[in-house]
């Protein structure tokens, strides 16, 4: 915006200094004495444009993105029910979870995913997956254990191998303690554990390959 300065204009025919000035003149043509005011304009500055609001970063995938978050859990949901519904075919569900963990976090929040990120999303999707199965797994383990069917089954397999019927009874008798079962429940929570996080980041980097395309 202009700011205007205006004065009136006082002219007179000689100069102070009592050289005779000619009509309209500005200056005194002996000492250089200016004879009128003049309308002065003062342009100002202008505003400089307010900085861009800052961008915030991305929160980065994991347990404290509350995206991330639903979205693998809702994608671990997907496969357990489908384990239930669907018994064969285990692998299959928990790389679909990886895979639509994915997709549904791509298109909610708009993210280019790489690589690592559908791997991250995937092994995310994985773990909420391992603590989704986890107690079914525990206490379907435990029915299984008490089972006819998988004590005839044990003792089928030792008997290939050779194994004496009273060692059987006595490895039997042990897996049915609670010290025998709770190391059957380490060790199937940690085979559980690697099957589904390594099935789900499986689903997750496929995902990332093949959304990233388009």
């Amino acid at each position: 915006m202009n700011a205007l300065r205006h004065t009136e204009t006082n002219v007179s025919d000689y100069c102070t200094c009592g050289a005779e000035l000619p009509p309209d003149a500005r200056f005194c043509h002996k000492c250089g004495k200016p004879q009128r005011e003049e309308l002065v304009i003062v342009e100002e500055p202008p505003a400089a444009p307010p900085p861009p609001p800052p961008v915030a970063a991305p929160i980065p995938i994991g347990f404290r993105n509350p995206l991330a978050f639903r979205v693998g859990f809702l994608s671990a949901l997907m496969a357990l029910l489908l384990t239930f519904l669907l018994t064969p075919g285990l692998p299959l569900w928990l790389t679909a979870a990886g895979f639509l963990g994915v997709y549904l976090y791509r298109a909610r929040s708009g993210e280019t995913f790489s690589t690592r990120n559908g791997a991250r999303m995937g092994w995310l999707t994985g773990v909420l997956a391992f603590l989704v199965f986890a107690l079914p797994a525990v206490l379907g383990w435990r029915a299984i254990v008490a089972s006819p069917e998988f004590v005839a089954l044990m003792r089928q397999q030792w008997s290939s191998l050779a194994i004496p019927a009273a060692s059987q009874n006595q490895a039997l008798a042990f897996m049915q303690t609670p010290v025998g079962m709770a190391w059957q429940v380490v060790v199937l929570l940690v085979l559980l554990f690697i099957m589904v996080t390594l099935f789900s980041l499986l689903g997750g980097v496929v995902a990332a390959k093949v959304l990233g395309r388009k």
